[in-house]
């Protein structure tokens, strides 16, 4: 589990809580799947995506870059799928992470303040999470998949769903019977999905942190060498490093990065825009 309690040991100066490790590099790519107020706590519901993970060099659960149907159905069934973030004051005090250990699921809970982490037996029965067979459908990773009632037909095989509400429901009632929302809050921060975008907002500013265009002004259009016999412009460059910037932030989507963009900008992105900030969010030009 080493790999994935490194999602907390992150640079907190403009990052906050994103999806790097200290170093800069991807750990486990995560997308937010809901946010619930519950009492006194927020509740974010998160899934680690196949995607983005098992076929990307830079993630520490990198398999392939074509991984076979066996290597994708052994990932879907193993790694780790849904966590559960518990926020006072937009700062987490606990974590929960439903895992796969060898013949036992377990509820894995670290406190980010402390680094403390404790492991719980989980009665949650099923092979495949609701969130990781819609991901197996969506993504196409076999053709003949399909999600029929209850169950995933994936890879010449049936899979138990276990739903969204019966994971929910369980990760809550453990907060409530373990009182894991009265935990000492811990220095992250974590931005809703309106307040990241206002910061994104804010920060494109000039002179802001994800302002990469002024300093190029008068020189937009000047050739830039990326690398052996790939050049650009400066402003490809700059609007490659803002779609960047958006997903270490822990904006989901593309889309949603380019909507954040139009808001900018009062208009929709033109067609330059959008083929830059989408290889800067999948990071085409680092691969």
């Amino acid at each position: 589990m080493k790999k994935i309690i490194l999602i907390f040991t992150l640079s907190f100066s403009l990052h906050l809580f994103s999806q790097i490790d200290k170093n800069g590099n991807p750990v486990f790519n995560s997308v937010s799947v809901s946010e619930e107020k519950i009492n006194d706590y927020q509740l974010n519901s998160n899934y680690y995506t196949l995607s983005n993970n098992i076929n990307n060099k830079n993630s520490s659960v990198f398999i392939d870059e074509k991984p076979t149907l066996d290597q994708i159905e052994a990932a879907a069934t193993k790694l780790p799928s849904d966590f559960f973030m518990i926020i006072k004051d937009n700062s987490p005090v606990n974590m929960v992470m439903i895992a796969d250990k060898p013949e036992q699921r377990v509820f894995f809970i670290i406190n980010p303040a402390t680094g403390n982490n404790e492991i719980l037996p989980c009665d949650i029965k099923g092979d495949i999470t609701e969130n990781r067979a819609k991901e197996i459908i969506e993504q196409k990773f076999d053709k003949n998949a399909k999600i029929t009632g209850s169950k995933l037909f994936f890879n010449n095989k049936e899979f138990e769903i276990i739903a969204n509400n019966e994971i929910k429901s369980k990760v809550k009632n453990l907060i409530k019977d373990k009182k894991l929302n009265e935990g000492k809050s811990s220095e992250i921060k974590i931005l809703d999905k309106s307040l990241l975008k206002k910061m994104i907002i804010e920060e494109s500013k000039d002179g802001g942190k994800l302002d990469f265009f002024t300093e190029i002004k008068g020189h937009e259009m000047d050739a830039v060498q990326v690398k052996k016999g790939v050049f650009t412009t400066n402003l490809g460059i700059a609007l490659y490093k803002w779609g960047r910037e958006n997903y270490e932030l822990g904006v989901n989507t593309v889309d949603d990065a380019l909507k954040i963009w139009e808001e900018i900008k009062s208009r929709k992105p033109n067609q330059r825009e959008s083929e830059y900030i989408k290889m800067g969010f999948n990071k085409e030009l680092e691969k």
